[in-house]
C-alpha cells in the first residue's frame, strides 16, 4: 500500500495517477481539507493535519494493519516568501512536524521525502550540483528544507531533490502557474517569463514517474539522495517557447524579463539558477535520457 502524504497539491496529485499507472498498489492520500475528494477505486483520502498529533495518531492507527507501507511524504509549507513572513510557522511544518511524525513511522517498508534544488543555492557558472556537494541555501525556505533533509536521514529513509516542476495542474479548483501561461497564451496574451534565471526542470508527470520507479525498487538499489531532475538547463523563458510551440501560437508572445528586474515579483531572495546533475538517478534507472516535456 502506498501512504501520500500531502497529497492534495500539484505534485501529490500526479504521484497518485502514477502510482495507479506503474502499480496494482492501493493509496491512502492524505490532506488537510478533505471536502470535495472522493474515494475513487483504488484511493482512499483521510483528513490529515500534519501539525495535529492527534489526527496522524489517528492515520497510523488506519495503517498499521497493512503490510509493506509505502509512503511518499510531501506534506510542507511551501512558498518561500511566506516562509520568510511566518518563520515559527514554517519551521513548525517543515521540521518540527516531520521530525515528529517520522519518529512515529518505523515500521513502514520505505519512506521518500521530496526536497528541492533550493537547498544547493546558486550556481555558479552554471555548475551543475551533485548529491555530495555541501548545501547553501540562499532563504529560508531553502534552509527548512535543507534541515529536514537531515531529520530524513538520520531517520534511515530517502530524500529525492526535485527542481522547478511545471505542469497543468490536476487538483480540482487550483490552477498551476502553467495554466495561467497556457489561457493567456490560447487568448493571444503575453506572458512575461525569465530568461535568466535556470533549472533542471522537469514535468510534473515525470518527476512523479521517476519517484515511483524508484519506490518499486529494491532499495540496497537506491542511494539514500537523488537529485530527480532533467538533462536540459531551461529558463522559464525556455519553457515559455515550448509552451508556445506546443500550443501554436506565436513566439513573440512570450517576453523575456530579468529576475531582478521587477523586485515585487518575490517578497524573498531565489538563487538565480540553481542546475543539478541527474548522472546518479540515470544510473540507477538505467536510463540514457531523462527529457523535459510539456
Amino acid at each position: 500500500m502506498y501512504l501520500v502524504i500531502g497529497a492534495n497539491g500539484f505534485l501529490g496529485r500526479y504521484c497518485i495517477q502514477s502510482i495507479l499507472e506503474q502499480t496494482d498498489e492501493n493509496v491512502t492520500a492524505t490532506a488537510r481539507n478533505i471536502q470535495n475528494l472522493e474515494n475513487t477505486g483504488r484511493v482512499h483520502w483521510e483528513k490529515c493535519d500534519i501539525a495535529l498529533e492527534s489526527e496522524f495518531d489517528r492515520l497510523l492507527s488506519m495503517i498499521k494493519e497493512y503490510d509493506r507501507i509505502k509512503v511518499i511524504f510531501l506534506a510542507a509549507y511551501h512558498n518561500p516568501d511566506l516562509v520568510e513572513a511566518n518563520p515559527s510557522y514554517a519551521w513548525d511544518i517543515n521540521v518540527t512536524a516531520l521530525s515528529r511524525c517520522l519518529n512515529k513511522m518505523p515500521f513502514v517498508e520505505r519512506l521518500f521525502y521530496a526536497s528541492t534544488d533550493s537547498v544547493y543555492g546558486d550556481s555558479i557558472d552554471h555548475y551543475h550540483f551533485k548529491e555530495n556537494d555541501p548545501l547553501n541555501p540562499v532563504n529560508r525556505y531553502g534552509r527548512n528544507k535543507a534541515a529536514a533533509e537531515a531529520v530524513v536521514r538520520y531517520l534511515e529513509f530517502h530524500v529525492v531533490r526535485f527542481p522547478f516542476l511545471i505542469g497543468t495542474s490536476l487538483v480540482p479548483g487550483k490552477r498551476h502557474f502553467y495554466d495561467n501561461i497556457v489561457e493567456n497564451l490560447t487568448n493571444g496574451k503575453t506572458v512575461e517569463m525569465f530568461e535568466n534565471s535556470y533549472r533542471s526542470s522537469l514535468h510534473f508527470h515525470t518527476a512523479a514517474s521517476l519517484l515511483i520507479q524508484l519506490m518499486e525498487m529494491p532499495l540496497r538499489e537506491v542511494p539514500p539522495i537523488l537529485n530527480v531532475c532533467g538533462d536540459r538547463d531551461l529558463s522559464k523563458y525556455d519553457i515559455g517557447l515550448l509552451a508556445a510551440e506546443k500550443l501554436q501560437v506565436p513566439e513573440k508572445l512570450i517576453k523575456p524579463i530579468k529576475i531582478f528586474e521587477n523586485d515585487a515579483v518575490f517578497k524573498t531572495k531565489r538563487a538565480v539558477s540553481t542546475v543539478m546533475d541527474n548522472t546518479l538517478v540515470k544510473k540507477v534507472l538505467q536510463v540514457d535520457t531523462i527529457e523535459f516535456e510539456l
